[in-house]
């Protein structure tokens, strides 16, 4: 990054809120055409601040000393010694607005703080301005956004929004799993961020899963179309249709067709197997009841199985099951076994 110290800071900032003129457009393109590395720590920045662009009270920090840290950590990295360079030049008149100030702060914030700031910084808001939903590690939870959006959260999900979309854009923050019905509104895009990835929507349904268990974050698309992107390199997307399956994992973009038709089965509560073998059966059940099903017998798992339910308790469906091939089960906390012969 040996152009870092080049950077017209302020520029750079007007840049991101939209504020710039035919000339600073100009002043930025050249900067980011001067290298690679100028282009890569401008998605970089983007990014952190796409992350946290809803932030409503940024303006209560001291934006000249954020972005010094900004500037030092940069060059630090870089191995520069280039001056800081002041956002307020001492020589040019500069006209500043509370979009344009919160910009700047919020991505210097951001960028001091470093990994993870994404759900730090959401913290430092007044509590009147965020609301956070959950649910518990056995329960599921319904809830409806202040703009008409249904989220349905599978067990031990987080979500964050504020309590009025006020700004150009819905934002969300989530850890879990979910799924969205949103309202569509074409003027005000639904994103919905996890740590690693974005989901840029105007009106669809689709399911978000980013589990703590792993980095990876999966997006299944029931109705509409859906962007997936890099929280940190926006370029780096797929737009996903429905009936597919988007992924994201280091950095590493996909897509494929659905071929699990109980995928959505912790929201619908129904179970199809069709033909199915055990092991598909085990996780689906796994995914609504939220117990472990183990087999006594591992030659168990290949016998296959015909049976539809809906809205059955997990009693039913161990039964109808069991007395196929002849069966028992029983059960042991968040533990069900299975035991008996191979079919």
């Amino acid at each position: 990054m040996k152009d870092n110290d080049k950077i017209n800071w302020d520029t750079l900032a007007k840049k991101l809120a939209g504020e710039t003129d035919e000339s600073e457009q100009k002043e930025i393109s050249a900067w980011l055409q001067e290298s690679a590395s100028n282009a890569d720590l401008y998605n970089e920045i983007k990014g952190y601040w796409n992350h946290i662009n809803s932030i409503k009270e940024m303006n209560q920090f001291d934006v000249n000393h954020g972005w010094e840290k900004l500037h030092n950590r940069i060059v630090a990295s870089s191995g520069s010694t280039g001056p800081v360079k002041k956002i307020i030049n001492p020589g040019r008149s500069l006209r500043l607005n509370i979009s344009w100030l919160r910009v700047a702060a919020a991505i210097a914030l951001v960028m001091m703080i470093g990994a993870g700031s994404y759900w730090v910084v959401s913290g430092l808001q007044k509590k009147s301005m965020v609301t956070v939903a959950s649910s518990a590690s056995d329960d599921q939870t319904r809830l409806t956004l202040p703009d008409g959006t249904l989220v349905f959260l599978n067990a031990d999900t987080r979500i964050r929004y504020s309590k009025e979309f006020k700004s150009g854009v819905r934002e969300v923050q989530l850890a879990g799993e979910a799924y969205f019905d949103v309202t569509r509104d074409p003027a005000r895009p639904f994103i919905v961020y996890t740590k690693q990835a974005g989901i840029k929507v105007l009106g669809t349904s689709f399911n978000v899963q980013a589990l703590k268990s792993t980095a990876k974050v999966e997006v299944f698309v029931e109705s509409g179309k859906v962007q997936l992107f890099e929280a940190e390199n926006v370029n780096n997307t797929i737009t996903i249709e429905p009936g597919f399956i988007g992924s994201m994992e280091n950095e590493s973009v996909e897509k494929q067709i659905n071929t699990d038709e109980n995928y959505l089965a912790w929201k619908t509560k129904k179970l199809a197997f069709n033909n199915t073998d055990l092991a598909k059966v085990a996780k689906g059940i796994q995914d609504v009841f939220r117990v472990k099903v183990v087999f006594d017998n591992p030659d168990m798992v290949r016998c296959k199985i015909e049976g539809h339910f809906e809205n059955e308790p997990l009693e039913f469906v161990l039964d109808a099951i069991c007395t196929v091939f002849n069966w028992n089960w029983e059960r042991k906390g968040d533990k069900v076994i299975l035991s008996g012969a191979e079919c």
